[in-house]
């Protein structure tokens, strides 16, 4: 009996260690690995959603005509579900035909249950050391029983996207528009605006509604637009006051169904305004830059200039409606294509003359003395000209004639801009007794009329105390202006110093007690264009020094910038050249010289121009005057191209965050979820968004592109780079007018991001799908009622929200809603974060008679490999 239950028990041993030999053989073990390919995952998703009368398949189309297909509205996995139970040949057919037109070069196969319905593989799935799979349970019967089992699905639209439009830090002022591109169907549009007046809003020309202002033109407001006056493509919203308007940060969203697309080359619009043209933005190029292209459409009688970073890219006028092209070849000559790749780039588009907001108090000296009669090219004298005659610039020309018409255009360009103020110190020197220097001097004046008829009256004569007119220039500002403005000397000279002046120390020459505006003669030179110079050697030193010194005094104590520029032939003059060098060195200036009168005339311009560009002292605008004629329009546009990102696959949602104070904001990116995009609102009022950072890496730093912000750009959307986003997240701005004049940022700052996330969810086999009426809580406090599904009126309701959460565990339709809220509540404060409306959510149930209920209804997609 022992013998042979020994002999019982090996057998038994023997023929089990056969079964598993043959199990190890014929089926290969799926391992938990780490997962290498979302291929199984894309797959199964997109079989379990494509409906099988929208599969554009010659065998699919054919089992319809014949009648083997008639519900169009199943899925393509629940169809070759069917015929696995009713025809497994038509099973295998369909399914191999779908793998055929799909371009894996995965080794990939569909499993119901173990049984092998199709395949693409050039791997043998049995020599397959690494297998992943995706599982999904359709629907069935519960086995040994005859009634019907449901399995609901529930998602949302992927083509549903929303897009921002943004209007910049700034801008105004007057009626503001916004080109607004879509193509889809619109279900949605709402704007959220800091703006200064009341205002009634057109679409593309059509009366929409009148709107209240917030409590504070810094405060942000949310307003509904509707969207019955939309159409395809391009539409032109407008917001129209009876006084100017301005909008200190804000945007236009709107909410479509679109094959959606992220990161393409795109065209930027420029925001419109007729009125007074004044726009601080920005603009984000994601990837590296390639090429680029601006349209400026425009009217204007009064320059408009656009700086993009820190380069004036342009700058023209015409009363006339225009449109400007500014090339490639032309911005890449001006811009480092490699230094704006993958950054936020600020831009200023406004006009010099734009309000009162300029600050800048600018003293022109002009040299009198007697050799500015004589002509550019020689010491015999010159033509006199007017500034109307076409060879004003010819080298015969008298240089006072055009020093004249020079002074004229600095007094224009610098009084073009209300608040700006102009003096005048035109000096000479007496050549006899008393021997002092002499100076002709108007006070600070916005008369620029006034100005002009003085100039007209200089009459050059005697010598050349360049200390006495600078000496003038500092009584001026000292006494006439104060700290909290901006002051300007521009210096010219065609000679060497021939009068000493009074110094605080050095040398004084001979004379004595001398009010500091006067100077005392040093002898008869000429100068350095012929003749003798009987000058004492150390007092022309002496002269230049005592220049030098007034020069160094401006700046040191009044803050003010000099200028220096020297008219005719100065540079063949070391001591004249040499004066003139240090006047501007020491003032904090540039020189400047040239015995040409037409690179004269640039150098006036562009010292002009810097002064204008360094005189603005805030953002928000006090428009003064009648601007009716200037405008920009609304199709003007910054284009960018730059390398372009592969369009997502999968559920795309937006979500806005507001910061939680007013220094940082946080946001976290969901498990199973990706990032797109995020950009990082900043509403900074007058003052400028100074720097951005996340998670303690600054990506915008205004400071870069210089230390005086007031002629720069202010981004109002700052895209934040993908690389630095990681799953939970801080976002911090300041905002300032200077780097040493930083404040923390808004608590109405926010975050705007977008996610990519698998927004598809499925009930458990369940007895009904009867389904209810949702009411559901978003994330921003508003509520939404939907019926689930559309057609539903039945008495069952449902909710999902803070207070309430309240579905039947045994209705598919109910389950599969609620396992898709609980996705869309990114935090899951009972709270949904992504906004839907009741067309993008859709519902499907699968009752399917004879599938067994057990673990052979289960659908399996498995990717494996080597």
């Amino acid at each position: 009996m022992k013998k042979r239950g020994l002999f019982f028990s090996i057998d038994a041993l023997i023929a089990l260690s056969i079964i598993i030999i043959v199990m190890l053989v014929s089926y290969p073990l799926i391992f938990e690995t780490k997962q290498k390919t979302e291929v199984h995952y894309d797959l199964i998703e997109t079989l379990s959603s494509l409906k099988i009368g929208e599969l554009n398949n010659s065998y699919a189309k054919t089992l319809i005509s014949q009648g083997f297909i008639s519900d169009m509205n199943k899925s393509v996995l629940e169809q070759i579900g069917e015929f696995y139970v009713t025809d497994v040949s038509k099973a295998r057919l369909l399914a191999e035909s779908v793998f055929s037109e799909i371009d894996i070069k995965n080794d990939i196969g569909l499993w119901f249950g173990n049984t092998l319905i199709a395949s693409k593989n050039s791997t043998a799935y049995e020599n397959a050391a690494d297998v992943e799979v995706a599982r999904q349970i359709i629907s069935g019967l519960k086995e040994g029983e005859s009634i019907t089992g449901y399995s609901a699905r529930a998602y949302l639209s992927s083509s549903l996207q929303s897009d921002y439009f943004y209007f910049g830090g700034y801008v105004g002022d007057g009626n503001l528009s916004m080109l607004v591109h879509y193509n889809g169907t619109l279900s949605n549009a709402e704007a959220e605006f800091a703006i200064n007046e009341n205002f009634s809003l057109y679409v593309n020309g059509n009366y929409s509604g009148d709107y209240l202002k917030p409590s504070t033109e810094l405060t942000p407001k949310r307003y509904s637009i509707p969207v019955q006056n939309f159409h395809l493509g391009d539409n032109y919203v407008e917001l129209r006051a009876k006084n100017n308007l301005h909008i200190t940060g804000g945007f236009i969203k709107i909410d479509y169904d679109k094959v959606v697309e992220y990161d393409k080359p795109e065209t930027r619009y420029l925001p419109g305004i007729d009125g007074v043209i004044n726009i601080y933005s920005g603009f984000y190029v994601p990837t590296v830059l390639n090429s680029m292209e601006i349209k400026l459409h425009f009217k204007s009688p009064y320059r408009m200039f656009m700086i993009m970073g820190n380069k004036t890219v342009f700058q023209n006028s015409s009363a006339n409606e225009s449109t400007i092209f500014l090339s490639n070849s032309q911005l890449s000559s001006i811009l480092d294509y490699n230094w704006l790749s993958s950054r936020n780039i600020p831009v200023r588009l406004g006009l010099y003359a734009a309000s009162k907001r300029g600050n800048a108090d600018v003293v022109v000296i002009t040299d009198l003395s007697d050799s500015m009669n004589s002509r550019f090219n020689s010491e015999s004298d010159g033509v006199t000209r007017n500034c109307s005659d076409s060879a004003l610039y010819s080298p015969d020309t008298k240089k006072i004639s055009v020093a004249k018409c020079l002074d004229k255009e600095v007094v224009d360009a610098i009084l073009e801009v209300p608040g700006n103020r102009v003096a005048l110190s035109a000096f000479y020197g007496d050549v006899t007794p008393p021997n002092k220097g002499r100076v002709y001097q108007e006070i600070l004046s916005s008369n620029g009329t006034y100005l002009k008829a003085k100039i007209d009256i200089y009459n050059p004569q005697g010598g050349t105390c360049i200390c006495c007119a600078i000496n003038d220039a500092y009584k001026i500002l000292s006494e006439q202006s104060d700290s909290s403005r901006k002051k300007y000397v521009i210096v010219m000279s065609d000679g060497i110093p021939t009068h000493t002046c009074q110094a605080a120390s050095g040398c004084t020459g001979t004379r004595t007690g001398l009010p500091s505006d006067e100077g005392l003669w040093l002898g008869s030179s000429s100068g350095c264009y012929g003749g003798a110079d009987d000058c004492n050697v150390a007092d022309c030193n002496c002269a230049v020094q005592n220049a030098n010194w007034s020069s160094c005094r401006l700046h040191n104590n009044l803050n003010s910038t000099v200028y220096s520029i020297g008219f005719g032939n100065v540079s063949s003059c070391s001591l004249a050249n040499s004066t003139l060098n240090n006047i501007a060195n020491c003032g904090g200036g540039k020189y400047y010289t040239s015995d040409n009168s037409t690179i004269l005339k640039e150098f006036y311009s562009n010292i002009s121009q810097e002064i204008l560009d360094l005189s603005y002292i805030e953002q928000i605008a006090n428009v003064t005057g009648n601007f009716s004629g200037t405008r920009i329009y609304a199709d003007s546009y910054i284009k960018l191209n730059y390398s372009r990102e592969l369009s997502p696959f999968g559920l795309v949602a937006t979500t806005e965050r507001l910061f939680d104070t007013v220094d940082y904001g946080s946001f976290s990116v969901p498990a199973n979820s990706s990032i797109l995009k995020a950009t990082a609102i900043s509403y900074s009022g007058p003052k400028w968004t100074a720097t951005a950072s996340i998670n303690n890496n600054t990506f915008y730093n205004l400071s870069e592109y210089g230390n005086d912000f007031t002629f720069l750009g202010d981004p109002y959307a700052l895209r934040i780079p993908d690389n630095l986003i990681s799953q939970d997240n801080i976002v911090a701005i300041s905002r300032g007018i200077s780097p040493e004049n930083l404040t923390s940022g808004s608590t109405y700052n926010k975050i705007i991001y977008t996610i990519l996330k698998n927004a598809t969810s499925y009930s458990k086999i369940s007895s009904f799908a009867n389904g209810c009426s949702w009411n559901i809580e978003f994330d921003d406090g508003t509520n939404t009622s939907i019926n689930v599904p559309s057609s539903y009126s039945g008495a069952n309701t449902c909710s999902y929200s803070e207070t309430s959460q309240q579905y039947d565990d045994n209705d598919a339709f109910q389950i599969a809603v609620y396992n898709l809220l609980r996705k869309l509540d990114l935090d899951l404060d009972s709270k949904v974060d992504i906004k839907f409306t009741e067309q993008s959510l859709s519902i499907s149930s699968s009752p399917i008679k004879g599938i067994p209920y057990s673990w052979s209804t289960e659908a399996e997609v498995r990717a494996w490999s080597k």
